[in-house]
C-alpha cells in the first residue's frame, strides 16, 4: 500500500551516521512541501533549524563542505543579495530599526550549509517527496479553505495567513503536484491530478488576481515539461473524474473570478474621486507612482528599507490618518529600487536568476528538464506575482524561494524520474550505500 512505501523510504533505519542525515533531509523535505498551504510559517522555521543544525554538522564535520562549480554561482548570487540589503539598511538612517531586515537574511545564507547536507545523502532521493508532498499539501489546504470561506472570510488564505502569499502558494505547489502525471504509481498520479486541481481551487478562492494570471504560463510550462514523458492512457473512470474535477474547478472559479472583476470594475470608477476614497487599485497606483519618485531622488543606492514607507508617505503627503500602512510598495523590483537604488534592483535580479542558473547549468537529461520546469515554475509565478504584489521580504516566500533553489541546483542532470514506490524499493540498497561512507 502506498502509506508503506512512503513510510519505507521516509524512515529509514535509525542507526548510522549518513543514514540519519538522509532520512532527515527526506523527511524535511516532505514536511516543507506540506506546509505552504498548510502552515507557511513552517516553511521559515524549518528552513532556519535546518541551516543552523547543517553548520554545526559542518562545524563538527560530520559531513564534508561540497559545492559543485554551479551551486558556488548560485551561493554567490544569493550573498549578492544578502550584502546589498545588507548594506542598504547600514548605510541609511535609522540603521537600528533595519536590524529586522537583516535578520530576514538569515534563511538565504542556507544555501550555503543546506546543499553540503543535501549530498550527504543519495542521490536523486529528495524530489519524489516534494511533487508527492506538493499534492497533498494543496489537497488539504482546499479543505482548510472550504472551512474559511464557509464560516470566516470572503477570501480564503489558508495557513499562510494572508491571501496574497496563500494564492502565490496554491498554484505554484499545485502546478508542482502535477509533475507527477507521469508517475508509474497510479496514487501519485491521482495525488499529482487532485493536487493540481486543488491547488488552482485555492488560488481562485484566495481572490488573489495576480495568481489567476500566473496560470495560463504554468500551464503552459506543464504541457512543454509533460508532453516529453510517457503519460498513461485515460481509463472511462479517470475521464469522468477529470471532468468532474474541471467542472468544480470552473464553478469555483466563475464565482470567484465574477466578484473580484466587480470589484475591480468599482475601483476603476473610483479612480478620480476625491484621495478621501482610497481603493485598492488607487493605493497601488499612488504607491507605484511615490516609490518611483523615492527610487529617482536616491537612484544609486535607494532609502534603506527601513525607511521605505516612510519616504513614500512623504512624497505622497497625505494626513497622517490617511497614510499608507502598508509594509511594501507592491511591486518587488519597485520596492528594491526604493530601498536599495539600482543596487538592489540588481540584487533582486542575481537572485530570480539562480534558479534558471541551477537548472539549465547540468548534464542533459531527465533530471535537468525537471528541474528546469521546476524553475521556471518558481520563477513565473514569484515575477508575475511579484509585479502586483509582494516577492521577497516575507518569511515564507523567501523560505520557499530559497529551498526550491537550492533542491533545483542539487537534483543531478542525468537522474532519473522515481515515484515514492521506486525509491522504497531502492531503500534497502539506499542504507547499504550510506553505511559504506561511514
Amino acid at each position: 500500500m502506498f502509506p508503506d512505501q512512503l513510510t519505507k523510504p521516509l524512515m529509514l533505519p535509525a542507526r548510522g551516521h549518513f543514514i540519519g542525515i538522509d532520512r532527515n533531509n527526506r523527511i524535511f523535505t516532505f514536511l516543507f512541501a506540506l506546509f505552504p498551504g498548510l502552515l507557511a510559517s513552517g516553511t521559515s522555521v524549518t528552513l532556519v533549524l535546518a541551516f543552523i543544525w547543517a553548520v554545526i554538522s559542518l562545524a563538527f564535520k560530520r559531513f564534508p563542505f561540497k559545492l559543485t562549480p554551479t551551486e558556488k554561482r548560485v551561493a554567490w548570487c544569493v550573498t549578492f543579495y544578502i550584502v546589498v540589503t545588507v548594506v542598504s539598511v547600514v548605510l541609511h538612517p535609522n540603521a537600528k530599526a533595519g536590524l529586522t531586515y537583516i535578520l530576514k537574511m538569515i534563511p538565504f545564507l542556507a544555501v550555503w550549509a543546506v546543499l553540503p547536507r543535501l549530498h550527504a545523502g543519495v542521490s536523486g532521493r529528495l524530489v519524489p517527496f516534494l511533487i508527492t508532498g506538493a499534492g497533498i499539501g494543496m489537497i488539504g489546504a482546499l479543505a482548510y479553505s472550504l472551512v474559511q470561506i464557509a464560516f470566516f472570510a470572503t477570501r480564503a488564505e489558508a495557513g499562510a495567513g494572508n491571501a496574497a502569499v496563500f494564492g502565490l502558494f496554491a498554484v505554484l505547489f499545485g502546478s508542482i503536484a502535477l509533475l507527477n502525471a507521469h508517475s508509474n504509481s497510479k496514487t501519485e498520479r491521482v495525488i499529482a491530478i487532485l493536487g493540481f486541481a486543488c491547488g488552482m481551487a485555492c488560488a481562485f478562492l484566495s481572490g488573489t488576481r495576480s495568481a489567476w494570471l500566473v496560470m495560463p504560463v504554468h500551464f503552459a510550462i506543464l504541457y512543454w515539461y509533460l508532453r516529453g514523458q510517457s503519460l498513461p492512457s485515460l481509463t472511462n473512470a479517470a475521464k469522468v473524474v477529470g471532468t468532474v474535477l474541471i467542472v468544480a474547478v470552473i464553478s469555483v472559479a466563475s464565482i470567484k473570478v465574477t466578484e473580484r472583476y466587480h470589484a475591480l470594475e468599482s475601483d476603476i470608477t473610483h479612480l478620480d474621486q476625491p484621495q478621501e476614497n482610497i481603493n485598492s487599485l488607487k493605493a497601488r497606483l499612488m504607491l507605484w507612482s511615490a516609490g518611483a519618485q523615492v527610487f529617482l531622488q536616491s537612484p544609486l543606492l535607494g532609502e534603506g528599507p527601513q525607511n521605505r514607507m516612510s519616504s513614500v508617505n512623504a512624497v505622497l503627503n497625505l494626513p497622517p490618518e490617511k497614510q499608507m500602512t502598508f509594509t511594501h510598495v507592491h511591486n518587488g523590483l519597485l520596492n528594491a529600487a526604493v530601498d536599495g537604488g539600482i543596487l538592489g534592483v540588481l540584487g533582486v535580479l542575481a537572485l530570480l536568476a539562480t534558479p534558471i542558473i541551477g537548472a539549465r547549468q547540468k548534464e542533459p537529461g531527465p533530471g535537468r528538464d525537471l528541474a528546469t520546469a521546476i524553475a521556471l515554475l518558481l520563477l513565473s509565478s514569484y515575477i508575475i506575482t511579484g509585479m502586483l504584489g509582494i516577492m521577497f521580504g516575507h518569511d515564507a516566500t523567501d523560505a520557499v524561494f530559497i529551498y526550491l533553489t537550492i533542491l533545483i541546483c542539487w537534483m543531478p542532470g542525468n537522474a532519473p524520474f522515481l515515484s515514492i514506490p521506486q525509491v522504497a524499493r531502492y531503500a534497502e540498497a539506499d542504507v547499504a550505500a550510506l553505511d559504506a561512507r561511514a
